[in-house]
């Protein structure tokens, strides 16, 4: 794997490099196909050396702090040891992988990493949650941190949307790490990581990248092409407004110790208006637009009709319900996958008055039920939930009888 000073966007506006890390979750051995044939593969060369598609980086430019970054991909062709990064903030990155690994179910895996903010001093990153399904280990060859993949099973020609959403408590940082199938229309939250908070957020800069990270197998290399398009980067700042780029610029990594080889050359970035959407894609015999000249590269123009916010989802709850036993009253509900996902939640206790006796607000995506610990007389009690999604939206709240 190439080191991470090969890999870093040399700007002041992302505050993190943007490689990859392998993943190897302990999970079922399958087998698939090594990769996905295209009119632009070279299968057959006779190569030796590393011969990797150049790496690139797709690099978005915002003026303030954000909570939750938020961008759409669809990959259309892929390979194996391939890293399509949607997100690269201060601090971390998550997106997609094409992963050679046969102890996976599928090779098509969601990542989300997040460095140590001090490795040294024993100031790791963490995770507080992850999906069932979810694996979650430490990486380290890059920078040390944590990291979680899940067997996600990503398609091709299909878009996704990937979320970050961030807040502090206690003297930590934590980020949500969502992804929404847009054919489907289904969210998933496949882990939530975190590290002490530093000042600030996810960053003022965006950027997504394109990696093969092992270059020393025929099978793996720059012979094979690989393609993906973005659009929708947004931001959400820390005064709840939308912000989408003010500027976009694409780079490819050079030639460093002879890594590219052969594709020095095989790598290209645009706008599709097709698409309304940028495109980045190298390997096999993928060549520069002439824009380009001899350089390595490109600023790129704003997305079409983006808009001055995004169109969102609503969070959807049902199944409310509230019992009392052992002077506790335990609440729970559910939230449908195809609505806004949750990031908080407020129980108010009311008494027959209407009048609250006790309330909890906690920031925890994951959580369906809670607890109020409270002794009650005879008489109707209520609860009252109120949800608040990823993006700041506040839920109707809803009243349930509590049941005795």
């Amino acid at each position: 794997m190439i080191k991470a000073s090969q890999c870093a966007i040399l700007l002041s506006v992302l505050l993190s490099s943007s490689c990859s890390k392998s993943t190897r979750p302990d999970l079922k051995l399958k087998q698939y196909n090594s990769q996905t044939q295209s009119d632009k593969d070279l299968p057959n060369l006779n190569l030796s050396g590393s011969n990797a598609a150049p790496s690139q980086h797709l690099v978005y430019r915002f003026k303030n702090d954000a909570v939750l970054k938020m961008h759409k991909i669809k990959i259309t062709n892929t390979a194996k040891t391939e890293y399509f990064s949607v997100h690269n903030y201060q601090g971390g990155y998550a997106g997609l992988q094409d992963t050679p690994d046969q102890n996976t179910p599928t090779p098509y895996t969601l990542i989300a990493s997040l460095w140590d903010l001090n490795t040294s001093a024993a100031n790791y990153a963490f995770y507080s949650y992850k999906a069932p399904t979810t694996v979650a280990s430490r990486f380290g060859g890059e920078g040390d941190g944590q990291k979680t993949v899940n067997p996600y099973g990503w398609e091709l020609n299909t878009w996704y949307n990937v979320v970050l959403r961030s807040w502090k408590e206690n003297g930590k940082i934590y980020i949500a790490n969502f992804i929404r199938n847009e054919a489907t229309g289904k969210w998933f939250h496949t882990s939530t990581i975190g590290r002490q908070a530093e000042s600030g957020f996810l960053g003022v800069g965006n950027g997504a990248f394109l990696e093969n990270w092992v270059g020393d197998n025929p099978s793996w290399d720059g012979r094979f092409h690989r393609k993906a398009f973005f659009k929708d980067c947004w931001n959400l700042g820390v005064d709840n407004v939308w912000e989408k780029s003010t500027s976009r610029y694409f780079s490819a990594n050079d030639n460093d110790a002879g890594r590219n080889g052969y594709f020095d050359r095989a790598f290209n970035a645009g706008y599709d208006a097709t698409e309304n959407a940028h495109f980045m894609e190298h390997g096999g015999s993928v060549t520069p637009d002439a824009a380009f000249g001899t350089g390595r590269t490109l600023d790129l123009p704003e997305q079409a009709n983006q808009g001055t916010a995004p169109t969102l989802t609503a969070l959807n709850s049902s199944n409310e319900s509230a019992k009392y036993q052992s002077n506790k009253v335990i609440v729970s509900w559910a939230v449908s996958d195809t609505g806004s996902p949750q990031l908080s939640y407020k129980i108010e206790l009311l008494d027959p008055n209407g009048v609250v006796l006790a309330n909890k607000e906690l920031i925890r995506p994951e959580k369906r039920a809670d607890t109020l610990n409270n002794t009650l007389a005879t008489g109707n009690y209520n609860v009252r939930l109120t949800i608040t999604d990823i993006f700041n939206k506040q839920s109707t709240a809803k009243t349930v009888r509590v049941l005795k």
